[in-house]
Formats: C-alpha cells, structure tokens, sequence
C-alpha cells in the first residue's frame, strides 16, 4: 500500500516508527534498545530521510519501498553524530548531555558503531548495485569530510571550508536524492543529477547551520585563499560556482555576509535543479520541503 501524500510530520513519525521496530530487533542483544531509542530520538530532525521520501514522492516512488533506506541514512547520520560530540568533546547535544557525557566514551562508541553497522546493513539490502555503489561513496565522501575538518586546528580557507561542508553534509543529502532516484529506476544521468542536487542542499544546510549558529567564527574563516577546488571534488562546478564573487577584500567581520551570499545563489541553484529534475505530477513537494528546511534564512 502507498503512503504517498502525508504530511512532512507523517513522514517523520513514519521514519521514527520504523527505526524504533528496526533498533528492537537488531539490537535486543546488546539490551541498549531503550537507551539508543532515547537518544536518537533527539539526535537529528530527520531531514536527511525525509528527504529520500520526498525525492522518491516527486518522481513516483512508493514510500514503503524507500522507507528502509531511509532509515539507513538516518542511522548512519545519527552515529555520525555520536563521534563528532566524542571529537569535538562535545558535553550537549540538542540540550541534553551527549552520550559519551552520559554513558562514557566507550559505550558511546559501540552504539555508534552499532547505529551505523545496522544502517549500512539496510541500504546494503536492496538488490540494486548502483546503491551499493553510492552507499560506499557516501560513507568515503562523509569519512573524508570528517578527517579534513579534523586537521584544521585554526584557520581555515573559504576552499577548504566548502570542500569540508559537501564532504560532510553533502554525502548522506546526496545519498538521499541519489538512492530515491535508483530506487524509481532514473537513467545514470538523471541520478548522478539527483546526487549533485543533494549535495548542494547539504551543502547549504551547513552554510545555513554556520550562519545561524556562528560556528564558522570558531574555524576562523580565511577569505584570501586563491586556491582553485580539485576537479575530482564533488559538484566541484557548483563549489566554484560559489565562489565566482571577489571576497578577498572583505575582512573577517564580514564572513556572515560571505555566507548569507554563497547560501542565496546555492539556494538559487537548488531552485533550478529542482525545476529541472521534478516530476509534474508532484510540482511543489520538493520545493516545499527545501522551503521548511531553510525557513530560518529565506
């Protein structure tokens, strides 16, 4: 049966419902059901899955042969953010203490570990190689993003801090998009399109996130940086295309201002993707959906 049509909060509930029926069967042997349900519970907002349903709802997919994957990104997501709060010594999230704070840094890691084996293991479960394929890109991309904010200690170039911010919240927004798209059967082109379209709206979820919390204050930005992005960086086209102004002569009380710029023509190019890619059946789902996520700066 369909559950095409439901509301964003529907979708979430779905998302939750699944994962809690999910963590009690993988996870009763470690008896940490309760334990994880209550964590992740207020990990993330659950964007990064319901947008995998909302892809697949704008080109004909069925929600119930999606919903699976979906809860495999979200678990991958949420351990990710289990080692980030143990990396960044980190004592809160979302307002409660963190899980390493709660439950010591040992335990913390085996949850996380679990979350992301049993999220792989799902993805890993559709028959399609192209999945597959995407799922270990995803998890290279969100490795690698991970390792290289990790080896700035201080500062930080502009360059560098777009690679990092695709790398990261790229990949899992990507794999989303991306994986809706194989799983409704869109050609190659279509999909690698799909991909492009994920990781620009991950990519400008961080620049939102930065501008609205100010984090980008701590990594110092360094606008002066000259250096040209490698072609074999993701969407690296759409990271230049951001960086087509001339920042250098702004100082570095302008780095909000910088990122409210790369956001608004990021935001413009996920408008065009989206108009380009979109079934008509289904005209405003999508939009709708990238509309609430970026709510706080448009």
């Amino acid at each position: 049966m369909s559950r095409q049509h439901i509301t964003f909060t529907d979708k979430v509930e779905l998302i939750n419902n699944r994962i809690h029926e999910i963590l009690s069967k993988e996870s009763i042997r470690l008896n940490q059901v309760d334990l994880v349900d209550d964590q992740i519970s207020t990990i993330g907002k659950r964007y990064r899955s319901t947008l995998l349903l909302v892809t697949g709802e704008t080109i004909g997919l069925d929600l119930p042969e999606a919903i699976d994957a979906a809860v495999g990104i979200e678990l991958v997501h949420d351990s990710s953010l289990i080692f980030d709060d143990i990396i960044d010594e980190e004592h809160k999230r979302r307002g409660k203490l963190s899980l390493h704070r709660s439950y010591g840094t040992g335990l913390a890691i085996g949850i996380g570990l679990t979350l992301s084996a049993i999220g792989i293991k799902l993805l890993l479960s559709y028959e399609k190689k192209e999945i597959k394929e995407l799922v270990s890109q995803m998890l290279v991309e969100l490795s690698e993003g991970e390792t290289l904010e990790n080896k700035h200690d201080t500062e930080i170039g502009i360059e560098d801090y777009l690679i990092i911010c695709t790398l990261k919240s790229g990949s899992l927004f990507g794999a989303a998009t991306s994986i809706a798209a194989t799983l409704a059967n869109k050609s190659p082109y279509d999909i690698n399109r799909f991909l492009d379209l994920g990781r620009l709206i991950g990519l400008s979820y961080q620049l939102m996130d930065d501008i609205v919390d100010k984090t980008f204050d701590k990594r110092r930005l360094n606008y002066q940086s000259k250096s040209k992005i490698p072609n074999n960086i993701p969407i690296h086209s759409e990271l230049s295309y951001l960086l087509e102004s001339n920042y250098s002569n702004l100082g570095s009380d302008d780095s909000s201002l910088i990122l409210r710029d790369m956001l608004k023509r990021a935001l413009q190019r996920i408008s065009e993707l989206e108009n380009e890619l979109i079934s008509t059946k289904h005209p405003h789902s999508l939009q709708s959906f990238t509309e609430h996520i970026f709510k706080k700066v448009i």
